[in-house]
Parts: C-alpha cells; structure tokens; sequence
C-alpha cells in the first residue's frame, strides 16, 4: 500500500511539474509575441524585401473551415511581411467552387493556378493522396517572379519574431531560412481571423529541426531555380518532403539560419496528431541531391485564363473543364 501511495505522490509531482512547464512556455510565448509586436510598430516603416508566398490546397474539407484558415493566414502574412501570393489549386474536386476565383478577387497581389484532376491522376501513384503537396508548390515556385520565396501552408501565419528577423536581415542568396513551428489555438467554425490576440493562443511547441517545417521556408528565387524544387520523383509521399526539399538546397551550395517561430492552426488532421493514411508515405533525405527534369513544375503546361489572375493548367494532349 505504501508503494501505491509512493507511485501516485511521484506521479502527481511529475504531472504537476509538466503542468508548471507548459505554463512556463506558454507565458514566453505570449510575452514574446508581445514585444515582437511592438518591436514590429516600432520599425514598420523600414523596407520590405520582395517575397512571394507559394500556398496550395484544395476545397476537399481536409480540415474544418479550410476557406476560413486560408483567408486568415494570407490576411495575416500580407500585413507583416509578404508582398505576393500564389496559389496553386490542386486536383479540385468537380462538385466544389473553386477557391481561386475569390482569392484573387478578395486579394490583389494573389495569381492563382488550377491544376485538374487529370493532371493529378497522371502523376499520383498514391490512392489516399488527393493533393500532392509538393509537386504543387513547385508550381507556385517555378512561376514566381520576387527575388525570394517562401513555400508555406494554408493554416500557417507567420511569427512576429520572425518577421522582425526577416526586415532586420541582411538577405543573402546563398541561405535558406527556416522555422521552429508552434501550434495555435483556431476555434473551428467560427473564427474567421487571426488577430494579435489569436496569435497569441498557445496550443503546443513542435520541437525544432534545423531543416524545417512545412509551414516555411524563405531562399532566393536563384535557389529554388537552380535545385528545381521539390522532388518530383515522389509520388506517394507527403511527411518529409519539405525536409527533402531544403537539403536539396544545401547540396546546391546554400546555408542555413533560423528566422524565428511559424504559427500552425491546430487541427485534429494535423500529422502530430497521428500518422494515417491520407498523409502518405514518408520522404527521407536519401540520395539527395535528386534530378528533376527541365519541366519540373509543370513548367511545360499551357496557361488557359480562367479569371482575372487565374489560370487553368494544361498539358499537350489534354482538355476538357476538368
């Protein structure tokens, strides 16, 4: 009996202990946000580099509200820090609108690029995948004109601390930023923006890995040309490609610094919250570098208008509204 007593003491002060820890970095966060923003007021007026944000998705109800987080997020991230938006629609689903036609009424700085389902199928090896994330944003990278680029997601804002990063830095083509990730709170079906209040709703750190998170990385557009994106080789992949993807960069020559903290909507279909099926399989960083060929990006497609700075994608041979 006295060792049940003794078990459950230890486990209480443990548990008392990671509640204390949690709230710990939980008040480092909000006062870090606190001090970023007012650091960013403070500097706001100084010169933004031209960075082009490369977002895709699809309207497939992925996660709840995805409109809602992708509105938020590109809100959020044009006001801090990003000149231009591109949006890579992929493979929508024939009996959805289209997310891109609002995108770019809503936002002027937005281009938009639709790729079909028959494009998708033509590619995909992996039943459970219906976007292939990164064949996607080398669509939005190939065609991106700024001098830099930033591959990020649709539920991801940018930290504060990193935007104040970014202005200060003396930008350099040979390095390649990356970002510690940290989970915050989005209140499904209702929220409808981020704000400084919500930035500031601490859900959970991700441990950082010098090589990165999905949700950003920021090199020369010379980089990302010259590595030719993502590797298109993987066509049933998803976890790690944005980890592939960066040490293709660094085989071509480039360097790495940390720009600070990228804030992720919370969502039950996150890859944190459980690996399944529709995250497909896992990329590692073997036989890097990789080789895409000259039409990586589907640099090789007709560009058919379908609105003002939306376009349809299509290959030789292929037609049809898709």
């Amino acid at each position: 009996m006295a060792n049940r007593k003794t078990f459950r003491d230890i486990k209480g002060i443990r548990g008392a202990l990671y509640r204390a820890g949690q709230m710990q970095m939980r008040a480092g966060f909000v006062a870090d946000g606190l001090a970023s923003f007012l650091r960013f007021r403070l500097n706001r007026n100084g010169a933004r580099p031209s960075i082009t944000a490369v977002v895709v998705g699809r309207n497939d109800d992925y996660m709840a509200d995805f409109r809602e987080r992708l509105h938020a997020t590109i809100e959020w991230n044009t006001r801090y820090l990003i000149d231009h938006v591109i949006f890579v629609e992929w493979n929508p689903p024939p009996d959805r609108e289209l997310l891109a036609i609002e995108l770019a009424e809503k936002f002027k700085t937005l281009r938009a690029y639709v790729v079909p389902p028959e494009i998708h199928r033509a590619i995909n090896r992996n039943p459970n995948l219906q976007l292939l994330e990164y064949h996607a944003k080398n669509v939005g990278i190939r065609r991106a004109g700024t001098p830099w680029i930033m591959p990020t997601n649709a539920d991801a804002a940018l930290g504060l601390n990193l935007v104040n990063t970014i202005l200060g830095a003396r930008l350099e083509p040979n390095v390649v930023w990356t970002a510690e990730r940290i989970d915050i709170k989005w209140d499904e079906n209702r929220q409808q923006h981020i704000g400084l209040a919500g930035s500031l709703r601490y859900h959970r750190f991700i441990p950082y890995d010098p090589m990165g998170t999905g949700e950003f990385s920021l090199a020369a557009r010379e980089l990302w040309q010259s590595s030719r994106g993502y590797d298109e080789s993987l066509v049933r992949h998803k976890i790690g490609c944005d980890v592939r993807g960066i040490a293709q960069i660094l085989a071509h020559g480039a360097r790495l610094k940390k720009a600070g903290t990228v804030l992720h909507l919370q969502h039950p279909t996150s890859c944190v919250e459980g690996i399944r099926a529709f995250h497909g399989e896992r990329a590692t960083v073997e036989g890097v570098p990789y080789h895409n060929d000259e039409n990586w990006g589907l640099g090789n497609a007709r560009e058919i208008e379908l609105a003002d700075r939306v376009w349809r994608l299509e290959l030789q041979g292929q037609g049809g509204a898709g």
